[in-house]
């Protein structure tokens, strides 16, 4: 018989990004860790699910090609130009903290042609108020 470890480290690790006053998807250092953003160069796709356009995917794509965000850094911390796209969606983001939790789903990386999360929201007041999920 052999064991294969479950650690804790790898059941602790909670992916998660939000989007900034400025407009910007900000990751955690924890999030930036994770997907190995310091070690290549990353472009983002963001696609909505054609059953409901409140659902979020966040894809990591090779390329830039067919209109793929660039992932920036600034200093230790990783960004994406977002502001055009949560505006056109609707997001007020100057007033409401908009915190996504991102759960892997590599059961859609073919179909997407890359790594695919579901960016699951979460909505609370930017003074520190009620929290609101969708």
């Amino acid at each position: 018989m052999n064991f294969s470890f479950i650690r804790t480290s790898e059941l602790n690790v909670r992916l998660r990004c939000s989007i900034q006053a400025t407009g910007k998807l900000g990751f955690t250092d924890t999030t930036a860790t994770a997907l190995k953003l310091n070690s290549r160069s990353v472009f983002v796709k963001f696609a909505q699910d054609t059953d409901d356009n409140n659902q979020l995917y966040m894809v990591f794509v090779s390329d830039n090609s067919d209109g793929a965000f660039d992932v920036k850094k600034s200093g230790n911390y990783y960004y994406i130009p977002t502001q055009a796209l949560f505006e056109a969606i609707g997001y007020n983001y100057k007033e409401k903290n908009y915190i996504f939790d991102l759960v892997r789903m590599s059961q859609l990386d073919a179909i997407a042609s890359g790594e695919v999360y579901k960016m699951s929201l979460r909505i609370k007041d930017r003074k520190g108020g009620n929290e609101d999920s969708e």
